[in-house]
């Protein structure tokens, strides 16, 4: 292990690593508009409960939504509230919890083996391109990992690296209780069954059955009750339909059936995890080696980073429902895996994860030049594609850096540092580069949106046609009437038939003909062309661009 600090200690050290963090992921991070659905939707559901003053009742355009629990969604209203509703200000809590899952990083490290190991835990976790792509995305993985990592490193601290840190075992055991209830209610009962998951396997492994009893804390259950049960009891009181949704269907069907047409091979997040922590690749299948064989010691700290990792790998690669941020709990523990390695290899073990991103970021130099017409016809947009060749060179040229490092005589040291910066200034272009791909893939309703709620009265009526954009209401300011499109509003219309917004095509075309309302009608040029191929109906034109048409019948 290195001996000599170079970062400051104490608030000094902190401050500095705060204010180079803060920098980092709050740069444009009101860059892009919200995208539809995740952004739309995590932003929708606080507007509502901000407008209808309804906190325990979520709901998705008017109509109730149990598919996750409302924390979330209550810090949303808050932001709201202060700030109102924009990019930056809905994606603040998102970069806020980014930047605490770096420092909590940084504390174990720093407590656990020596500041220059925190520090380059926080800047591996930072610059990992999972980590870094979901800072800027309004969902809610990244807020449940912070929170569930958050309890599994004070168990870490508490039993695991006992004395490392000056906070007393009791108040890290409440805190334990504390973060994987706050969990709970970010993402349902995940939240609590991962972090029990992987401390069973720890005492399973270890044999260390005797700290039951301590883990076991009553205040600690206590603390975890009163946060977790108010909200599941007062949304059960207020709907009779929750607890069979919530639990059965929301929990326990989601994971063991292919219900959400999520489903993936058992081997799905490997890939992912390969990729998610470039640039650090190599050097994480490194510590993932030593950790396998440091654990096989019969190592107490490896064989719990092992069950957390490998442990949560194992959970969702069973799992019937997949999707990639899923497995964003175990960056964190990988991020301080290769830290510590990087700290402690020597240059043999350094030069083996060396090659390994050498060979991945040539790789992926050479697939683009080979395959750059293909990304032309992918990103038609000229500055988009010059992005996309800032990016790979940027890759290529943390390549080189270990490419340097491995036959000259600059220190490791340097070269994370120099790999650090370079990664910055990547994830930033991808940053810029996203904002690009939304528009060509899945461009934003937040023109015909503002358009329409400039030009519409109260008596007037707004239904969007076939497709739910869910960015579309937000920037409305209101709800809308839905046609011939129910999926992600199918329980809320089901449960509540009167206060449905969704609407048949037969029904909504004879509105269409018949009411004295002015009705606008937002669609895609796609359905546009589809629908007025074969209909005859009279309409107003009032925008027509790339992507949607706005039409009204009077």
């Amino acid at each position: 292990m290195m001996q000599n600090e170079v970062w400051p200690k104490g608030f000094k050290g902190l401050s500095f690593l705060i204010i180079i963090l803060g920098i980092f992921f709050s740069f444009e991070m009101g860059n892009r508009p919200f995208a539809s659905p995740d952004e739309g939707r995590y932003v929708e559901i606080p507007r509502e409960m901000v407008v209808t003053g309804d906190y325990v009742t979520p709901r998705l355009d008017g109509m109730k939504y149990f598919e996750k629990p409302p924390l979330f969604y209550w810090i949303q209203a808050a932001s709201i509230k202060v700030a109102g509703i924009n990019e930056t200000s809905m994606r603040f809590w998102i970069v806020l919890f980014a930047i605490l899952g770096c420092l909590s990083v940084f504390y174990v490290g720093a407590k656990c083996y020596s500041r220059n190991v925190g520090v380059m835990a926080a800047g591996i976790l930072a610059t990992s391109v999972l980590y870094y792509g979901l800072s800027h995305l309004i969902i809610l993985d990244l807020v449940l990992s912070v929170l569930l990592c958050g309890s599994l490193w004070a168990f870490f601290l508490a039993f695991v690296k006992e004395n490392r840190s000056k906070i007393p075992k009791k108040y890290l055991i409440i805190a334990m209780y504390a973060l994987a209830a706050l969990a709970c209610l970010t993402k349902g009962l995940i939240g609590a069954i991962l972090p029990g998951f992987v401390v069973f396997l720890w005492m399973l492994f270890t044999n260390n059955w005797r700290k039951l009893k301590e883990i076991l804390y009553v205040p600690g259950i206590l603390v975890f009750l009163a946060i977790f049960l108010p909200w599941h009891v007062l949304a059960a009181q207020r709907n009779h339909d929750f607890l069979y949704h919530y639990f059965v269907v929301e929990h326990f069907l989601r994971y063991t059936t292919r219900m959400h047409y999520r489903y993936q091979p058992a081997w799905f997040f490997i890939p992912i995890i390969f990729a998610g922590m470039i640039p650090w690749t190599g050097f994480s299948i490194a510590s993932l080696k030593n950790l396998v064989k440091r654990s096989f010691e019969k190592n107490s700290e490896n064989i719990f980073l092992a069950c957390w990792i490998f442990g949560i790998f194992g959970f969702f690669s069973f799992s019937h429902s997949k999707l990639i941020p899923y497995i964003l709990p175990i960056v964190p523990p990988l991020a301080l895996l290769t830290a510590v390695f990087i700290d402690e290899c020597n240059k043999t073990e350094f030069r083996a994860g060396a090659v390994i991103n050498i060979v991945l970021f040539f790789a992926a130099g050479v697939a683009y030049y080979v395959s750059r017409d293909e990304v032309s016809d992918v990103l038609q947009n000229a500055d988009a594609r010059i992005l996309l060749n800032v990016v790979i060179i940027s890759l290529v040229a943390i390549g080189i850096v270990f490419l340097f490092a491995i036959f000259s005589k600059i220190p490791k040291k340097m070269a994370v540092v120099i790999c650090i910066f370079l990664s910055g200034n990547m994830l930033w272009t991808i940053n810029k580069l996203a904002a690009y791909y939304q528009e060509e893939k899945k461009p934003s309703t937040k023109k015909v949106a503002k358009y329409v709620r400039a030009n519409k009265t109260k008596d007037d009526l707004v239904f969007l046609y076939y497709h739910y954009f869910q960015d579309f209401p937000v920037y409305l300011n209101d709800t809308t009437g839905v046609v011939d499109s129910i999926r992600d509003l199918e329980f809320g219309a089901n449960a509540e038939p009167e206060k449905s917004k969704v609407i048949s095509k037969e029904k909504f075309w004879e509105l269409w003909d018949t009411t004295k309302q002015r009705i606008f009608l937002v669609l895609s040029r796609e359905d546009y062309r589809k629908v007025f191929a074969k209909k005859t109906q009279v309409h107003n034109v009032h925008i027509f661009d790339e992507n949607f048409i706005v039409i009204s019948n009077k």
